[in-house]
C-alpha cells in the first residue's frame, strides 16, 4: 500500500459518514436558502450577487470550519483507537504516509463539501438574478477552500497528537471555540483580553495596534481580510471606527497579510502534529 492507497482507502470511508453527508446536506440547503431570500436594494443584477457572496463569506467563517471539523477530526485518533493504525503501518507504510495520506483525504472530502455549497448559492444567486460576477464566485470560492484548509490542518494535527476518540472530540470543540467563537461573540475576546493584561495588570499605555495584531492572527479574521482582496469592504475601517484611530491600517496589518497568517496555520499545526505522531507509542 501507498500514499495513494492510503487516501484512497481513507477517502471512501470518510464519504460514507453520515454525519457529514448531514451536515454537508444542511449546510447546502442552508446556502441555498440564504441565496433565494437576498436581495440588493437599489443594486444591479451583478452588484446583488457580488453582496450577496459577500455576505454568504460571513456566513461561510462560521461554518466552514465546522464542516473542516467533522470531516477530519476523527482520521487519525479513531484509527489509534481502534488499532487500524498497526494495520495501516504493517503493509508498510511510513507513519509520513499515513499522516500524509489522511491529511490529503480530509482535504478532498471538505472540498467536496464547500463545491457542493459554492455550486447551490451559485445556481440560486444565477437563477434570482440572471448574472454571474465569474472572478468574484471564483474569488470568494479559492480564499474559502484555504480557509476550510486550515481547519482540516488543525483537526487532522489534532487527531494525531490524540489517542482516543473523546480526546479528539474534545480537542476539536476547543480549536473551534479558541479559533472562531472567541472572535465573534461580543465582550468576549482575544483582543479585549489581551488589552486588559497589557493595559490593567501590566500598567502598559494603550496600543491599538497591538490589539489589531493579536485579533488578526485568527483564521476567521484572515478569512474576513483575505475576501477584501476579492471584493472590498468596510471591514478595516469599521475595525478602526471601533478602536478611535484614523483611516488606515498599518501595513504589517493590509489585506494581503491574510494570506501569510494562512500560510503560518497550515504550516505550524502540521509540523507539530506530525512531530507528535511521528514519537507516538502506537
Amino acid at each position: 500500500m501507498t500514499l495513494r492507497d492510503v487516501t484512497r482507502k481513507d477517502f471512501t470511508a470518510a464519504r460514507r459518514s453520515r454525519a457529514l453527508w448531514a451536515v454537508a446536506t444542511l449546510l447546502g440547503l442552508l446556502t441555498a436558502l440564504i441565496a433565494f431570500g437576498f436581495s440588493g436594494y437599489r443594486l444591479t443584477p451583478r452588484e446583488t450577487v457580488i453582496q450577496l457572496f459577500r455576505t454568504m463569506g460571513g456566513v461561510f467563517g462560521l461554518l466552514l470550519p465546522i464542516v473542516a471539523l467533522v470531516a477530519s477530526y476523527m482520521a487519525i485518533a479513531g484509527e489509534r483507537e481502534s488499532g487500524g493504525v498497526k494495520f495501516l503501518l504493517g503493509l508498510p507504510n511510513s507513519r509520513r504516509d499515513v499522516f500524509l495520506g489522511k491529511l490529503a483525504s480530509r482535504l478532498g472530502v471538505v472540498t467536496a463539501g464547500v463545491t457542493f455549497m459554492f455550486a447551490t448559492a451559485t445556481a440560486m444567486a444565477v437563477a434570482r438574478n440572471g448574472a454571474l460576477p465569474v472572478g468574484v464566485v471564483v474569488g470568494m470560492f479559492a480564499v474559502s477552500l484555504v480557509y476550510a484548509a486550515v481547519f482540516v490542518a488543525v483537526a487532522v494535527s489534532l487527531s494525531a497528537a490524540v489517542a482516543e476518540r473523546s480526546r479528539a472530540i474534545a480537542a476539536a470543540v476547543g480549536s473551534y471555540f479558541g479559533l472562531v467563537l472567541l472572535y465573534v461573540i461580543p465582550g468576549v475576546s482575544v483582543a479585549l483580553l489581551v488589552r486588559f493584561v497589557h493595559q490593567t495588570l501590566l500598567g502598559f499605555d494603550r496600543n491599538v495596534d497591538l490589539y489589531n495584531a493579536v485579533l488578526y492572527t485568527s483564521p476567521l479574521v484572515a478569512y474576513r481580510k483575505a475576501m477584501n482582496l476579492v471584493v472590498p469592504s468596510e471591514f478595516e475601517r469599521q475595525v478602526l471606527q471601533r478602536a478611535g484611530e484614523g483611516d488606515t491600517l498599518p501595513a504589517y496589518l493590509g489585506d494581503e497579510v491574510s494570506l501569510l497568517v494562512f500560510a503560518v496555520w497550515l504550516a505550524v499545526p502540521l509540523a507539530l502534529g506530525y512531530w507528535r505522531f511521528e514519537g507516538a507509542d502506537l
